[in-house]
């Protein structure tokens, strides 16, 4: 069993989906990428919080004179003792861009004294947070209000900030606004270059199962630009990988093609020249559609070779054929044209009856060669046939010596008529020439020939009942010794009666044209040829 080979169409499809593959992985891998640092930078922002958060709540709890000891639970509501509590990132790809606002102008507020008071102790914190990491980082008290940030004044309040408003409420929020900045924007190459999203996190601080204060962050994302360029020297590694990968696949395609395709182009052309017909070298990659086109080649130069083959031998013997009757009239006609005033009325009337008798020999040769040619080279659409028809016409040729037995369950014959009739008829023909002048008998029946029956015999495309017809003389029979050769071309018993030799032969060649078969039963008293089609 060959293994599965590739076709060109799967070639092409492969190649071109890769080419393609590429860019559209590119433009689905952005938005992915730019997610994944939205959330990188969430996931900062959450470490950070939480350390300010706790550095706030121990000066809060210093500040209110609370002993450590005796520190209340900073664990939110539900959460059990010594179990962990972390926060979990929130931004995912479908993550919405909030427009930027613009803090509002009010006034300032009085804070609790132990909460502004741990607020200044850790605003040189917040400070050196936004120097070093790049953060905005703002405590709340559970008002919303400012109590220490890292830039800017305090008492104002931030409550109606979404973020905000869930931290209050005792959960963890995120969200990404746009981010428009009055300064410059640095050089690609600086650290503080930075995307158009801006990322807001807002982390409740809990002291015996109640929010008192939030930590607001924010710091802006880095874009998938700026990223790209960091890590540039990757990317150009994995593009000319591409460029290289691309350019290698199309030649290797194109050789793939093009070196069978060249290959059976110089096999075409010797066996034009009449050399023989090199097999095609089948590589890994040698596509599906090259090897059945060397496959089918190398059948069609078989076929040509065999007919040609069959066209010299067939022209060797209808030249030997046409020579003796063409020799014999060239002959008589020279004998004629010398001697005719010579000769008696009786003699000339013998050459001529001679001349005439081959002059007819050829003529029936030329016909059956004719009608041979016909049958073995026909392209004809096939027609339904009306056997019983046919057959009773035949059968008028002589009532009285042919006797026709029909079965009445005949299937539908389909074929060329003349090719029905020429096969028939010479059957027929064959038996009262032999039959020494007793009647014939022709039975026609039909046989069920499955494929795979075992009878060596082709299954016609669409067609498995056959119909047999058996033609029986009660003639001498054949000899032994001529059995082997009757169905040869123009061998015969009868050359001297006219005989052609090629009646059946055209019965063979009709009986394979239509995938059947003829064969011949012999026994004292009587020969039967069952043709069955």
């Amino acid at each position: 069993m060959s293994r599965p080979r590739p076709t060109i169409r799967h070639l092409l499809l492969g190649l071109t989906a890769l080419t393609v593959a590429v860019p559209l992985l590119t433009l689905l891998f952005l938005p992915v990428f730019d997610a994944y640092l939205l959330r990188q930078t969430e996931r900062l922002l959450i470490a950070e919080s939480v350390v300010i958060g706790e550095a706030w709540r121990d000066r809060w709890l210093e500040a209110s004179g609370v002993p450590q000891d005796a520190s209340p639970q900073f664990r939110p509501p539900g959460q059990e003792e010594d179990s962990f509590t972390p926060f979990a990132a929130v931004l995912d790809l479908d993550y919405d861009v909030l427009e930027p606002r613009d803090e509002p102008e009010q006034p300032r507020v009085p804070l609790d004294p132990a909460k502004a008071r741990a607020g200044q102790a850790i605003a040189p914190l917040l400070e050196r947070a936004q120097r070093f990491n790049l953060s905005g980082v703002r405590v709340l008290d559970e008002r919303g209000c400012v109590l220490a940030a890292s830039r800017g004044p305090t008492g104002y309040c931030l409550r109606e900030r979404s973020e905000v408003v869930g931290a209050l409420e005792g959960r963890y929020a995120a969200v990404v606004r746009r981010r428009i900045s009055d300064e410059p924007t640095p050089p690609i190459t600086s650290i503080r270059r930075r995307g158009k999203l801006r990322v807001f996190t807002a982390i409740p601080i809990f002291s015996d199962g109640r929010v008192v204060a939030v930590v607001r962050m924010s710091r802006t994302a880095v874009s998938p630009t700026e990223a790209l360029y960091t890590h540039r020297g990757k990317v150009a590694l994995v593009a000319l990988l591409f460029l290289v990968v691309t350019p290698t696949l199309t030649y290797l395609l194109a050789h793939a093609i093009s070196r069978p395709l060249r290959a059976l182009r110089a096999g075409a052309e010797s066996a034009a020249r009449g050399g023989r017909l090199t097999p095609l070298e089948v590589g890994r990659l040698t596509p599906r559609e090259l090897v059945a086109l060397s496959d089918s080649i190398e059948r069609m130069h078989e076929q040509l070779s065999e007919r040609a083959q069959y066209i010299l031998q067939f022209a060797t013997q209808v030249s030997h054929e046409l020579k003796t009757p063409i020799t014999a009239i060239s002959g008589a006609v020279e004998l004629l044209r010398e001697q005719a005033d010579e000769m008696s009325e009786a003699q000339r009337e013998r050459f001529l009856r001679n001349m005439a008798s081959d002059t007819e020999r050829m003529d029936r040769l030329v016909r059956r060669l004719l009608q041979l040619a016909r049958i073995e080279s026909t392209t004809e659409t096939a027609e339904p046939i009306d056997v019983a028809e046919c057959l009773e016409r035949m059968r008028m040729r002589d009532p009285e010596r042919i006797r026709l037995d029909l079965a009445s369950d005949l299937p539908t014959l389909r074929m060329q008529t003349e090719h029905f009739e020429t096969a028939v008829g010479n059957l027929i023909d064959n038996a009262l020439r032999h039959g020494s002048g007793h009647p014939i008998d022709i039975r026609v029946s039909r046989v069920e020939e499955r494929a795979g029956s075992g009878d060596g015999l082709p299954e016609p495309a669409g067609r498995a009942d056959r119909i047999r017809i058996e033609v029986r003389d009660r003639g001498p029979g054949i000899a032994l010794v001529h059995r082997a050769r009757i169905f040869e071309r123009f061998y015969t018993t009868q050359r001297d009666l006219g005989g052609t030799g090629l009646g059946l032969a055209l019965v063979r060649a009709v009986a394979e044209a239509h995938g059947g078969r003829i064969e011949f039963e012999c026994t004292p008293g009587s020969t039967t040829f069952r043709l069955i089609l």
